[in-house]
């Protein structure tokens, strides 16, 4: 079994706390072809071992999930064009971040990594509350 730090814990606790719906609005130029509008945007870097547990840990359960289906995942390197074309309202400030997307407007974002069940609470209450 590895052992995770502390820092890292309380970092996951923090990020966990921090997240809340945000009220900016993120312009996508290709349209989403999800639930009444919803996508989710992982914004990422090469060489980040958190997005690598991401991709290990997250996207194939994700992928294999029924939500899925009617939620569609895309990734986007913070380094390349397609991130500099999104319109934020607040910084991506760790990677990897998951935006979450209703019409192509961020309803809400997942900063950092925070592993697969709280990554599958988060996304749900997320999805959940915007369809109310």
């Amino acid at each position: 079994m590895t052992r995770v730090p502390g820092f890292v814990l309380a970092l996951c606790c923090f990020v966990v706390a921090a997240i809340g719906p945000s009220r900016g609005a993120l312009d996508i130029s290709q349209p989403s072809a999800g639930r009444a509008g919803f996508e989710l945007i992982v914004i990422e870097a090469p060489d980040c071992i958190y997005c690598h547990l991401f991709h290990r840990d997250v996207v194939p359960a994700y992928q294999r999930s029924p939500r899925a289906k009617n939620v569609p995942m895309r990734f986007v390197d913070v380094n390349e064009e397609a991130f500099s074309a999104l319109s934020l309202q607040r910084p991506i400030d760790s990677v990897p971040t998951v935006l979450v997307l209703r019409d192509r407007r961020e309803i809400g974002r997942i900063p950092g990594y925070v592993g697969p069940m709280n990554f599958f609470q988060i996304i749900n209450r997320l999805l959940d509350t915007a369809d109310e």
